[in-house]
């Protein structure tokens, strides 16, 4: 158990209160955690949260790892000693970083569905911004002990994919005219090509052409580093009886209107009039699907576009008794270049897509650039800085600290200097406790990750520790001639780089150790 997981044991079972929280202050000067917990305690007992945080301080003073505590407006500000600092670094050198504490929910199964692109063209960089996020929520998820699973599901059937073989046929001029809701980029070009060369029969271009750029697209994705657990199609679940069990689920709970099959008391559509069933239903049929799976949770990340849709499935979903549905939106992703917006129309073919993004800036820098926003914040994505080689650039400048890093061990290696994190003792300058202050930190942010479903955490976190250690760095020599106070500075940095290569990896980004 961490520090401040231990500290917050102890005060929920002095104060009789359940969920207390430790938080990182807004500034340094306000001690290493800090809590509101006497303005809780003051609505439940009645008296002021000052006398109450003098109690809360006075009892955390006497906790070996607590320096000292003071009293501001109610708020307790906690400063840890030296020593509570030194074993919280230690542990980081020493054996793989524990990030949850006990209640973060270990063991729990949980499935996250996101990119679920139409297989009807390359993804675009709004993909990208649903892959790098969910694919980071996984492997949080994973590092904080619970079991999650990632699924991609594609919607191969159904109206968009007739419109799609429509527009195949018109590629190979057996339509005069494109179908008024298909597919016009050049993209089609290719694969109407070896759709007509194969002498695939018209009847099948649809599902042919759905099938080939569904595999582009998880070639696309292996590029970017994501690989699914499981990739459901739709047309899986049509032949599946998946529509028959959810019918049979619903009895009782549906009517029929003018032909047409509605849930009860709702304008909700299950089947048209002409007997075909509707997307919310093959929806639903693709969640019972999930359900009998026995997820825990089960999470699906969306676009703005899709925020009535998933509302609907989900009150839909109540009706035959599930409950564990949850919906992550996530918004737009604008790209720049030269100070003007690049425009994206999948239909009209006018879009940048994934690949082009993964040619022109990296992987790196595309993972890096895409989690820098929280879900519920539109992304404008700088193209030109995200190819700049310069601290101006965020993905640059951490991936550099590792780098430097580790050139740093290997100077220290040529001059016998060996880390030694058991003279911590000898680290007295105020920018290296900052850092093991910062490092402190680390665990909690991975598990808040876990918590909150939010990534830009991580690369917020990751560059602040790395504005720390480069103006350390730039101010004190790590390799001097005392070789003890080396051995602990060394360590140091050793702690850092294992951070910033944690971090840089539950973000799918690489950690170069040259630059």
């Amino acid at each position: 158990m961490g520090i401040r997981a231990d500290l917050e044991r102890l005060l929920g079972a002095r104060f009789g209160v359940e969920g207390v929280r430790l938080e990182e202050p807004r500034s340094e000067e306000f001690g290493d955690y800090t809590t509101n917990l006497a303005f809780r305690l003051a609505r439940l007992e009645r008296r002021e949260p000052e006398r109450i945080a003098e109690e809360i301080a006075r009892f955390l003073e006497g906790h070996p790892d607590v320096e000292r505590c003071s009293v501001s407006g109610g708020f307790v500000n906690i400063w840890l000693n030296r020593e509570a600092l030194f074993r919280a670094a230690r542990d980081i050198i020493a054996a793989p970083i524990v990030y949850a504490s006990p209640d973060a929910g270990r063991g729990r199964r949980v499935l996250y569905e996101f990119v679920s692109a139409n297989p009807t063209g390359p993804l675009n960089v709004v993909s990208a911004r649903a892959a790098a996020f969910g694919d980071c929520l996984v492997r949080v998820a994973k590092s904080c002990g619970l079991r999650a699973e990632s699924e991609f599901y594609a919607n191969d059937a159904g109206g968009q994919i007739r419109a799609l073989g429509e527009s195949i046929a018109w590629r190979l001029g057996k339509r005069s005219e494109p179908p008024q809701d298909g597919y016009l980029g050049d993209y089609l070009i290719p694969v109407a090509e070896d759709i007509g060369r194969r002498g695939v029969p018209e009847k099948d271009y649809g599902a042919e052409a759905a099938k080939i750029f569904l595999e582009k697209q998880m070639e696309t994705l292996a590029r970017f580093r994501v690989r699914f657990d499981r990739v459901v199609r739709e047309s899986e679940i049509r032949a599946s009886g998946y529509g028959e069990r959810l019918m049979c689920l619903l009895e009782g709970k549906i009517e029929e209107r003018d032909g047409a099959i509605y849930l009860s008391d709702s304008d909700r559509v299950l089947v048209r009039s002409n007997g075909e069933p509707t997307y919310l239903f093959w929806d639903m049929a693709y969640h019972l699907h999930k359900t009998e799976r026995g997820y825990d949770e089960m999470v699906n990340l969306l676009g703005p576009d899709h925020q009535t849709e998933a509302q609907t499935l989900i009150s839909a979903m109540r009706e035959i008794g599930v409950r564990n549905i949850r919906v992550k939106i996530i918004q737009q992703v604008h790209l720049v270049r030269g100070g003007q917006k690049v425009k994206m129309s999948k239909r009209k073919g006018e879009f940048y897509t994934m690949d082009e993004l993964i040619d022109e800036v990296g992987v790196d820098a595309a993972r890096f650039f895409l989690l820098m926003r929280s879900s519920s914040q539109p992304l404008e994505f700088d193209l030109d800085l995200a190819k700049t080689l310069a601290s101006d650039n965020p993905v640059y400048y951490v991936q550099y600290l590792h780098a430097r890093c580790c050139s740093l061990e290997g100077f220290a290696n040529a001059q016998g200097v060996q880390p030694d994190p058991e003279r911590f003792g000898l680290l007295t300058e105020p920018e290296e406790r900052s850092l093991l202050r910062k490092l402190l930190y680390f665990p909690d942010i991975i598990e808040s990750v876990s918590k909150t479903e939010e990534p830009h955490i991580i690369p917020h976190y990751l560059l602040s520790l790395a504005g720390l250690f480069h103006g350390y760095y730039q101010r004190h020599r790590i390799i001097t001639e005392d070789r003890a106070l080396s051995g602990a500075r060394l360590a140091l940095a050793s702690a850092v780089k294992t951070v910033i290569r944690e971090g840089l990896s539950l973000m799918g980004v690489s950690a170069p150790e040259r630059m």
